[in-house]
């Protein structure tokens, strides 16, 4: 069987129709469209017409978010509870939120606790 891994672009597999695409967290292909072709060579050296097969890979993974405060003095502070001088401004900052798939494009912001 024949192997294929993330950053491959061709591979030749002599007397076995079978590839392994070899993916792994680590390794894997990126979110989105991939086209593999086929063309198969006969014992006479014709190739065939090439055929392609679309695989779609999916962001199925939930991105994580991050809250960081920034105090009245600028400092960044990751605790999860912060007390902030009466009347004083403060930010809040979802910098840090990542998502494994992508990338976080929309921060959602709500005061559950007035």
């Amino acid at each position: 069987m024949a192997a294929f891994k993330p950053g491959d672009t061709t591979v030749e597999a002599k007397g076995d129709p079978l590839l392994e695409v070899q993916v792994s967290p680590d390794n894997p292909l990126t979110v989105g469209k991939h086209v593999f072709q086929l063309v198969v060579t006969d014992d006479a050296g014709n190739k065939s017409v090439p055929q392609n097969v679309t695989i779609i890979v999916l962001d199925t993974s939930v991105p994580t978010a991050v809250i960081d405060v920034i105090e009245p003095t600028g400092r960044v502070n990751p605790s999860p509870e912060v007390q902030i001088p009466f009347g004083a401004k403060f930010a809040l900052t979802g910098k840090r939120s990542t998502d494994i798939g992508g990338e976080v494009r929309v921060w959602t912001w709500t005061l559950l606790q007035p």
